[in-house]
C-alpha cells in the first residue's frame, strides 16, 4: 500500500465519538442521584501538576502507518489526560472570573444607587469591555454555585457540561458530607512547581 492510500485509510469516519472515550465509563448523566453525580465528578478530577504544551499537541498527536495498537492507545490516554487538565484549568478561570463579575456588578449597583453611574450593568459592561452580559450571566451563575468549592478547580470536564448541570450540582451540594468534600481546600501548583507534560507517563495508572 503506497503512502497516500495509507493516509486515506486513517481518515475513515470513526466508529466511536470522543465523548464515548473521554471519561472513565459511559453513564447516564441525565438521571443521576446526587451521590452518583458526586462520583462522576470525582472520577473526572484531573492531575493538574503538569503543563499543557501547545507544541506537544501540534506535533505529537500524529498517526503513522506502522504504529502499533499499544502506542496508539497510549497516545489516546495521554491526550485524554491533557484534555482533562485543560478543562480543569478552564473551569478554575471561569469560576474565578465569574466571581469577579459578581463583585463588579454589586459595585456598579452601588454606584448607580449613589448616582455616580447612570448606565445599566449590561450597557456599562458592553461599553467598557465589549463583553456581552449574555455570556457574563452564565459565568456569574457558575460562580454563584461553585465559588468557595475549591475541589471544582481540579474537575476535568468541559465548561458547557458543568453549566448545563449547575442545578443538579447545586442540589448535590446541599448534602452535608458532599458539600464538605467539595469545600476542601486545594493547593494549586505554582508555575515553578508544574512538571512538563513530556514527563507524564503515557499509560494510565490506578491513581488517575
Amino acid at each position: 500500500m503506497d503512502q497516500p492510500e495509507r493516509c486515506r485509510s486513517f481518515l475513515k469516519k470513526p466508529k466511536q465519538r470522543l465523548s464515548d472515550v473521554y471519561g472513565p465509563k459511559k453513564v447516564n448523566k441525565e438521571e443521576m442521584t446526587p451521590q452518583e453525580r458526586h462520583k462522576y465528578l470525582t472520577d473526572n478530577i484531573a492531575d493538574v501538576n503538569h503543563t499543557i504544551s501547545r507544541e506537544t499537541f501540534s506535533s505529537a498527536y500524529l498517526l503513522f502507518g506502522n504504529e502499533s495498537e499499544t502506542n496508539i492507545v497510549e497516545k489516546l490516554n495521554k491526550g485524554i489526560r491533557n484534555l482533562k487538565r485543560q478543562d480543569a484549568q478552564t473551569l478554575l478561570i471561569h469560576i474565578s472570573f465569574g466571581h469577579f463579575l459578581n463583585l463588579t456588578k454589586a459595585w456598579l449597583e452601588n454606584e448607580r444607587k449613589e448616582g455616580r453611574i447612570k448606565q445599566s450593568w449590561s450597557a456599562w459592561l458592553k461599553e467598557k469591555t465589549g463583553y456581552s452580559d449574555d455570556h457574563a450571566r452564565k459565568l456569574r451563575a457558575l460562580a454563584k454555585v461553585l465559588h468557595g468549592y475549591h475541589q471544582f478547580f481540579n474537575v476535568g470536564l468541559p465548561l458547557n457540561f458543568i453549566l448545563r448541570k449547575l442545578k443538579e450540582i447545586d442540589i448535590m451540594l446541599q448534602i452535608p458530607e458532599l458539600n464538605a468534600f467539595w469545600m476542601r481546600p486545594v493547593v494549586l501548583p505554582t508555575t515553578n512547581d508544574l512538571r512538563s507534560s513530556q514527563d507524564d507517563p503515557l499509560t494510565l495508572t490506578a491513581s488517575e
